[in-house]
C-alpha cells in the first residue's frame, strides 16, 4: 500500500523546472555569454589602448613580420596593427564606443548567466539587454565604417609587402574580400546571434520554464 501511494504521489508530481529548460535557451545563452565576454574585453582594451594614445606604425611592422617569413604571424600581426592604428585615427568615435561596449558586454554576461540560471522573474530584463545590444551593434557598425576602411586599406597595402608567389598574399591585398568577411561577421556572429536569443526568450515554452521556476521559489503563487 505505502509503495502504491508513493507511486501515486510520483505521478501527480509537477516536472522539474530544469527539466521544462528548452534546448534552444541554453544555447543561445552560452552563445551571448561569450560574446558579452569579448565584447567587455574588447571594450576594456580598446579604451586603455586610447587613453595611452600609442599608435603603431603598420608599415613598419609589416616589414619586421615579413622578415620572420611566417605569412600566417604576418597577417596577424598587421591586422592587429592596422586596426589600433585605424582606432586611433578615428578616436573621437571609437572611444566612446568601447565604452558603450564596455558597459553593454558585462551587462549581457550578467543578463546570460541569469537566464542560464533561471533566475525567476529575469526574462524581461534578459530581453531588454538583448534588445540594447541589438542597437547598439547596428549603430557601432554604422558609426565605424570609416574604422573598417581605414584598417582594410593598410591591410591591402602592407600585403603587397608580401612576395608575389606567397598564396596569403593575393588575399591580404584584395580589399573586397575583407570588407565582405567583416559583412558576414556582423550579420552572422552579432545581428544572427542576438536576435537568435531574443526570439528564443519569447518562446512559449521559455515563457513556461520561467513561470515554473517562479512557482517553485514561491509557492504562494500556485492557486
Amino acid at each position: 500500500m505505502l509503495h502504491a501511494s508513493l507511486l501515486h504521489v510520483d505521478l501527480h508530481r509537477p516536472p522539474r523546472p530544469r527539466s521544462l529548460r528548452p534546448w534552444y535557451l541554453v544555447a543561445t545563452m552560452l552563445l551571448t555569454w561569450l560574446i558579452g565576454v569579448r565584447g567587455f574585453m574588447a571594450g576594456c582594451g580598446t579604451a586603455m589602448y586610447l587613453r595611452a594614445g600609442m599608435a603603431p606604425d603598420v608599415m613598419a611592422v609589416a616589414e619586421q613580420a615579413r622578415d620572420q617569413g611566417d605569412p600566417f604571424q604576418f597577417t596577424f600581426l598587421v591586422l592587429e596593427a592596422a586596426q589600433a592604428r585605424a582606432l586611433s585615427l578615428y578616436q573621437d568615435v571609437s572611444f566612446p564606443l568601447s565604452i558603450g561596449k564596455l558597459l553593454l558586454g558585462g551587462l549581457l554576461v550578467v543578463a546570460s548567466g541569469l537566464a542560464l540560471g533561471g533566475r525567476p522573474g529575469t526574462r524581461g530584463f534578459v530581453l531588454q539587454v538583448l534588445c540594447a545590444n541589438l542597437a547598439f551593434a547596428a549603430v557601432e557598425y554604422a558609426l565605424t565604417r570609416g574604422v573598417r576602411g581605414a584598417w582594410i586599406d593598410m591591410v591591402a597595402q602592407a600585403g603587397a609587402l608580401l612576395p608575389p608567389d606567397i598564396p596569403e598574399r593575393a588575399g591580404l591585398t584584395n580589399a573586397g574580400l575583407w570588407w565582405t568577411a567583416e559583412r558576414v561577421r556582423f550579420v552572422i556572429f552579432e545581428l544572427a546571434v542576438l536576435g537568435s536569443a531574443a526570439l528564443a526568450l519569447t518562446r512559449e515554452r521559455t515563457k513556461m520554464y520561467f513561470q515554473a521556476v517562479a512557482r517553485t521559489v514561491d509557492p504562494g503563487d500556485e492557486p
